[in-house]
């Protein structure tokens, strides 16, 4: 593998600099003894290496963070404050995992240069931290206390050799406050979102030195509290802004250019939708008269079957909703969106805010308890011993997408004679006319309804109405009962350790050795509140037992309850065979309640109690680590400084097991993804490493100091064998004021547990099926890759019996590929044993310049390249399906986990009825695709990291003294970041610079600027702008295929730039006072972005923060 080198770029930074620094060789004149004071500075170990150096000459790129400013910024999380570097701007967070996976409330995980959290390693005082996320090493920093933190010092490059595997984009190490003495407590109180809501927090530190301050001891509590934020309490998200389509574009060449000049789609604020409502809404069968198919806002979609999709599109004369106990034809207000069958959104109507519809949670509930002691004994002058003992105890509540579920009714399709027929976990098929809790107004309606199909449109002229058709038919959609989850994460990390500092021993200058072993444990229990949907059914089923069998004549029962009296064998949908040949069934039958789900409020207590299930979900991580390293220094052959050299070993077991959702769930019928146990796996490592470092020159001709270091390390793990992996650092300082650092590094990151052997589970997601015509037909679709869809969907189709016009080569769509899929699909996610290490290249070239001429002024650019190859990831099954079809032939490796099962519908009368045949999915398992971890492609990163530093000091420049002015600005520039998702096409990649993305996006430009004034010096007034460049939501090339799609204003984000204010105070030597103001202009992310959440366009509005630190 070879790294390409950007040469151009590297040397114009070069010469730039260099330029910049021709003032400085002016000065460059000193005396024999300045040059000593120049060169002779403390030398101290940092991270990035194990041997003691003047941390001016590191080789490696290195961000610093002080305690101060944690404290200050008065942000609620450590996490908050990092994601403000752009170099960690990816890092996850909590509003990143709320309401969106399982054991991962709350969680804050570093993330260098958006290459994922497993490739950041994160280190207290040097060593490993057992992980936070099951089967994985991430590391969830907030369980670091902030109290105890000294600083953080980040490396934005490559440091597997000296750390281990893992250090792919980076390490941050969080070195820790030592031999404290005294009482320290530090108190804030932060809002964290515009509407009040906050966080608290109080964190002790006390200390003494016993015997002669030989001994020291510590003790640090640490208690914070955070409120939940729900999508309402979002003022914004209020507001309800979404981007609706208003005009269709014509869905092929042959139809009609897809630019008509009419724009496509619309900015609307304050709507609502009624599609989906909490507790039901109920729409009779219909059918949409289809457009033109020049202009085909609503396509052809007749209503042929009662369990039919295409019946039920929402309409003023056609949908229901439920006041109470009655039925009223709902109120669509002002209707708004032009496209599609179904068209749910109004203003001032019946609906839900679309706010409400992905989660309600936006951040957990939380309430962690961190606890942590330790001591420093020193043995003898030169031996130091250190032990440290921590537990944390984090619990968080958020609440997630609520279940949702499709009913059919129809009576002819179900008997009388048989309970509610259930399709799937959100779907069923049920009787109308006896069921007890439909309005009888509304099953008069249903009794007389009629559907109106309609003839294929032309051109220029919509379908034709054929005769209607009785359809006493009718569907009930909503949202039901609140899925939430009670997370409990508690970690205990124990590190026992020795050090020595020998000073001169034998021929060994500064001899020092290290010897330490740490233990982590993380116990994570998750309760999951949902429901259970054979339960739900069966309580939505519910009659009026009219001759008393159950006791009370005119009563409401569960249907099953009685047929069960009546001695009816009822079959069972999902353990086979019938509901009484079971437990589970008999229970089902026997504790039946009914449960009214036709109307929010109608619900009773004893339905709900009924119908609710819990699911608890263990996992368990352990951590074993034992490191031994020595270091000294040795000859100076040459009079630039003696040879410095450290060797070491390590030995480290991680492990890690599960108990799943399938343990408590057996044979329930639960809505929920399935999950089996992951019964105890590990691995082990036996590690070699060392480091050289050589002084090249000190105060010569050619410059003040140079030196050339490398690294190795051999790795033997039980999994992957043995690895090894190299670095090579130059460091030069030609004068005092100015020094060049480069290096090149290779690292390797192993599979984790989770990755290699995580048991298959149940999973959904959105295919986006890429043989769909008019997915093929987007005019934003390159030409090559729509030549091979057709042609690969089209054998994929052949070798099925099917055939579709892909290309949309017809001016008709009958014959088109136009499938709907109502739901996500299901499929299954687990681990590969497969795997190998991935293996990456990382080339830093850094300068750091401190002009004499310029006092206080420091600037440091540092220019980055990252090549991963045999990237670990869990390529979605949408990537995976776009993969089988994009290349010019088949990807057999993608294909042969996408399954085209799904049962044809018989005597199909549609576009849409013949397509179901070719749908991804599998009637008969489930399983419509595999999806694990591959070693799959490669991804790059480059960029430039800059941070620049000045302090003014007025009375020192002006001989006033108005006081002292820092400025600092820390910032990155993203040439590129891209990701290779197809190992059988090595040139296709994705762009992922200056683009929008969930879950983090990649500004081209970030910076973080600071300007503070210090009056006094017990007042400390700061300023901080955190600015990023416009992101691409469609890029210019790709828009300009379809210049109607939206306003052009709305393919950019904007530029967007958050504003906080500071004030730092000493009262007195022991009292310090802080208060600030975060986001003080109310800075919003666009509208047109709708109600996604952007974490980095802060979406938490203006908010405030107080805080007190006192010391004794």
């Amino acid at each position: 593998m070879k790294l390409k080198r950007n040469h151009l770029f590297g040397t114009t930074i070069l010469a730039g600099v260099v330029a910049m620094s021709a003032p400085a060789w002016a000065q460059a004149q000193q005396t024999a003894a300045e040059a000593e004071n120049a060169t002779q500075v403390e030398e101290i170990v940092v991270t990035g290496s194990r041997i003691r150096r003047d941390p001016t000459t590191a080789p490696t790129p290195l961000i610093q963070v002080s305690q101060d400013q944690l404290l200050e910024t008065g942000l609620s999380t450590v996490i908050d404050y990092l994601a403000t570097i752009p170099a960690l701007s990816n890092s996850v967070i909590p509003s990143d995992t709320t309401g969106s996976g399982l054991n991962d409330g709350g969680l804050s995980v570093a993330n260098l240069r958006a290459l994922g959290t497993g490739r950041t390693l994160t280190l207290v005082d040097g060593r490993r931290h057992v992980g936070s996320i099951g089967g994985s090493l991430g590391v969830d920093v907030d369980t670091i206390p902030r109290l105890l933190i000294q600083n953080v010092e980040i490396i934005t490059g490559g440091a597997s050799s000296v750390y281990g595997a893992d250090a792919v984009a980076g390490v941050l190490n969080f070195n820790l406050r030592h031999d404290y003495e005294g009482i320290e407590v530090d108190a804030n109180y932060a809002m964290i979102n515009q509407d009040g809501q906050a966080a608290k927090r109080i964190s002790i530190l006390a200390g003494k030195n016993l015997f002669d301050d030989r001994l020291n001891i510590y003790a640090h509590a640490e208690y914070e509290k955070q409120d939940q934020v729900q999508s309402l309490d979002m003022d914004w998200l209020r507001r309800s802004p979404v981007l609706l389509g208003v005009d269709a574009d014509p869905t092929s060449a042959a139809i009609g250019p897809a630019y008509d000049g009419r724009v496509d789609t619309a900015l609307f604020t304050g709507v609502v939708r009624l599609d989906r409502p909490r507790f039901s809404q109920m729409t009779l069968a219909n059918a949409q008269q289809p457009s033109p198919t020049s202009n085909p806002n609503v396509a052809q979609a007749n209503c042929t079957a009662y369990n039919s999709a295409n019946c039920y599109s929402v309409d003023p004369a056609k949908t229901w909703w439920f006041d109470g106990n009655t039925a009223r034809l709902a109120n669509f207000g002002q209707r708004v969106g032009n496209t599609g069958s179904s068209r749910p959104y109004n203003i001032g109507g019946d609906g839900e805010s679309p706010s409400r519809f992905s989660t309600d949670s936006r951040l957990p509930e939380s309430e962690s308890y961190r606890y942590q002691a330790g001591s420093t004994f020193k043995v003898t002058n030169q031996i130091t011993a250190y032990a440290e003992a921590k537990y944390v105890d984090e619990k968080t509540f958020d609440i997630s997408q609520p279940i949702f579920y499709d009913i059919n009714f129809s009576d002819a399709a179900i008997a009388n004679t048989r309970q509610v027929q259930i399709t799937g976990t959100s779907s069923a098929n049920m009787r109308w006319s006896d069921n007890a809790f439909i309005p009888d107004n509304l099953k008069a309606a249903i009794a007389a309804n009629t559907v109106t199909n309609y003839g294929m449109p032309t051109l220029n002229a919509p379908g034709v109405a054929g005769t209607p058709t009785a359809a006493p038919w009718a569907r009930l959609s909503g949202f039901g009962d609140d899925r939430y989850q009670q997370n409990e994460r508690k970690l205990q990390r124990y590190v026992l350790a020795f050090n020595g500092d020998h000073g001169d021993v034998g021929f060994i200058k500064n001899f020092g050795w290290d010897l330490s072993y740490t233990y982590g444990k993380m116990n994570n229990e998750n309760l999951e509140a949902a429901v259970d949907a054979e339960r739900f059914y069966f309580g939505a089923d519910s009659v009026i037992d009219t001759r008393g069998l159950l006791g009370n004549a005119g009563a409401t029962v569960c249907r099953v309850r009685l047929l069960n009296a009546q001695g009816i064998a009822l079959p069972d949908a999902v353990r086979g065979g019938t509901l009484q040949g079971s437990e589970a069934g008999r229970a089902a039958i026997n504790e039946c309640q009914p449960y009214n789900i036709f109307g929010a409020g109608n619900q009773s207590e004893a339905g709900r109690n009924y119908v609710e299930a819990f699911v608890v979900v263990k996992e368990v991580n352990e951590q074993h680590d034992a490191v031994a390293s020595t270091s000294g220094q040795f000859w100076d052959f040459w009079g630039a400084g003696p040879i410095g050299a450290a060797v070491g070993v390590e030995y480290r077991k991680e492990l890690t097991s599960a108990e799943g959702r399938d343990r408590l769930v057996g044979d329930r019928y639960l809505f929920l993804n399935s999950s089996p146990d992951f019964p105890e796996k590990y691995y082990e490592s036996k590690e070699v490493f060392g480091e050289v470092s050589v002084p090249l020159l000190r105060d010569s001709t050619f410059g003040e100091y140079a030196e050339l270091s490398g690294s190795y390390r051999y790795s033997d793990y039980s999994t992957v064998g043995g690895q090894d992996v190299y670095g090579v650092n130059l460091v030069y300082r030609p004068i005092r004021d100015i020094a060049f650092k480069t290096s090149f590094n290779t690292s390797i990151r192993v599979p984790t547990l989770s990755e290699n052997f995580r048991p298959f589970s149940q999973t959904f997601v959105d295919v986006k099926d890429p043989c769909t015509t008019a997915r093929i037909t987007s005019p934003t679709l390159t030409a090559e890759i729509r030549a091979n869809r057709i042609a690969n969907c089209t054998a994929l189709a052949r070798a099925k019996g099917l055939s579709y016009d892909f290309a949309g080569a017809t001016p008709t769509t009958d014959d088109d590929y136009i499938p709907i899929y109502t739901s996500t699909t299901s499929g299954v996610n687990g681990g590969n044993i497969d795997l190998v290490p991935e293996e990456a290249e990382s080339f830093t070239f850094s300068t750091v310049l401190q002009p004499r001429f310029i006092p206080n002024l420091s600037l440091v650019l540092d220019y980055y390249e990252i090549e991963i190859t045999n990237v670990i990831a869990a390529v979605g099954a949408a990537t995976v399906a776009a993969n089988c079809v994009d290349g010019p032939t088949l990807n057999a490796q993608a294909c042969s986990t996408i399954f085209r099962n799904t049962t044809p519908v018989t005597n199909p009368a549609s576009a849409q009825d013949r397509s179901e045949a070719f749908k991804v999915g599998d009637s008969v398992t489930g399983i419509g695709f595999i999806q694990g971890s591959l070693n799959y492609a490669k991804r790059t990163v480059r960029g430039l990291d800059f941070i620049g530093r000045y302090t003014f000091d007025t009375e020192e420049m002006l001989g006033r003294n108005f006081g002292r002015f820092d400025y600092s600005i820390n910032g990155s520039w993203l040439i590129e970041q891209k990701q290779f998702n197809n190992s059988q096409n090595p040139n296709d990649f994705t762009e992922y610079a200056s683009t929008l993305q969930t879950g983090g996006s990649f500004p081209r430009v970030r910076f973080t600027s600071t300007l503070a004034w210090e009056p006094t010096q017990d007042l400390r007034i700061s300023w901080i702008a955190d600015w990023q460049t416009s992101q691409d939501i469609i890029q210019y090339r790709d828009f300009i295929a379809n210049a109607d799609s939206r306003p052009v204003d709305y393919i950019r984000t904007g530029n967007f730039i958050r504003n906080d204010f500071l004030v730092r105070y000493n009262v007195n030597d022991d009292v310090t006072l802080r208060a600030g103001v975060t986001n003080i202009f109310d800075a919003e992310q666009a509208p047109y972005l709708g109600t996604t959440l952007y974490s980095n366009f802060d979406p938490f509005g203006r908010r405030f923060n107080i805080g007190l630190n006192f010391r004794l």
